[in-house]
């Protein structure tokens, strides 16, 4: 026991607090951890961090032929009865599984990428925006209303 009475508290402290960011900061497969939605996400409001894009915005995008990447992160069968042209689905519970880390991992980079969803309060696309953020990608905004709003527009909606 005479060692840990010798040891300085300090240096205890900053080893175990060193100790603990390695541990949160990877999984253990060399793949980051992902950080929870915030609080407001998980209750079902937009995060207030993230910008918005209003769906007028993003049709002058698409008339301009800007380059942008637009994710629909509805479930699988609710983006088969209509999505905004170009869109690819990414279903939010998928963000979750380390499956779609490579397909997440993929997207590009140097664009402008817009999540979307079917909620009034845009909570599925703030978490997908959150975990965008996660990865690394810092140009992401979220579709205001989602498809709702781009659809009161006259945007169009492909099956």
């Amino acid at each position: 026991m005479q060692l840990t009475r010798n040891l300085n508290p300090e240096l205890v402290l900053y080893l175990l607090v060193l100790w603990l960011i390695t541990l949160t900061g990877c999984n253990g497969n060399g793949i980051p951890n992902i950080p929870q939605p915030s609080e407001l996400a998980q209750q079902g409001f937009a995060s207030p961090g993230i910008p918005r894009i209003t769906a007028e915005e993003l049709k002058i995008m698409y008339e301009n032929k800007e380059p942008v990447v637009l994710l629909d992160v509805r479930p699988r069968s609710q983006y088969l009865t209509g999505y905004i042209p170009g869109a690819r689905n990414i279903p939010g519970d998928l963000w979750e599984e380390e499956s779609s880390f490579s397909v997440i991992a993929a997207l590009p980079d140097d664009r402008l990428i817009i999540t979307y969803c079917d909620c009034m309060d845009d909570g599925e696309s703030a978490i997908a925006a959150e975990r965008l953020m996660a990865f690394g990608y810092d140009n992401v905004r979220i579709l205001w209303k989602g498809i709702y709003h781009w659809q009161d527009i006259g945007g169009e909606v492909r099956e």
